[in-house]
């Protein structure tokens, strides 16, 4: 009778550890929302791209697994077919209490008097990305 007993719980004990611990969702819906604010503009050092970071996923749920941005460029003269990754910014502060909110990057391989357009995206460690925020463009004037 005792054994039967023992038995009837470690099965309980068993049922209610497994399974998943959340509702399943779709895979367009933990797709991070896409960077906003993204503006470029002309500084001493080349292209200066800022945005501010995506906090939640397309879903609404609360994002805390953002990996990294990829940054693209074409000029402005050719198709937006012909954009190319020119940086990808992985994130070192996934763990810190308070998180970078803005961001930024120069891009000094650019010249005088051609005009450039940006665009950029949010990727989890998990490799969902977001849509692209932008295209937003910009002409290099060296002060």
């Amino acid at each position: 009778m005792r054994l039967a007993a023992l038995v009837v719980v470690a099965v309980a004990l068993v049922a209610a550890a497994c399974g998943h611990k959340g509702s399943v969702m779709p895979p367009e819906l933990v797709r991070p929302e896409p960077p906003t604010d993204l503006a470029a503009s002309s500084s001493a050092d080349g292209v200066r791209i800022t945005w501010t970071r995506p906090t939640k996923y397309t879903g609404g749920q609360r994002m805390r697994d953002l990996g990294s941005f990829v940054v693209e460029r074409t000029d402005a003269a050719a198709s937006p077919s012909k954009f190319e990754r020119i940086a990808t910014i992985e994130l070192q502060d996934r763990t810190r209490m308070r998180q970078e909110r803005r961001f930024q990057w120069v891009d000094q391989d650019v010249t005088a008097g051609q005009e450039y357009v940006y665009r950029v995206r949010a990727r989890t460690l998990d490799g969902y990305e977001s849509p692209w925020a932008g295209p937003v463009k910009t002409r290099f004037t060296k002060p």
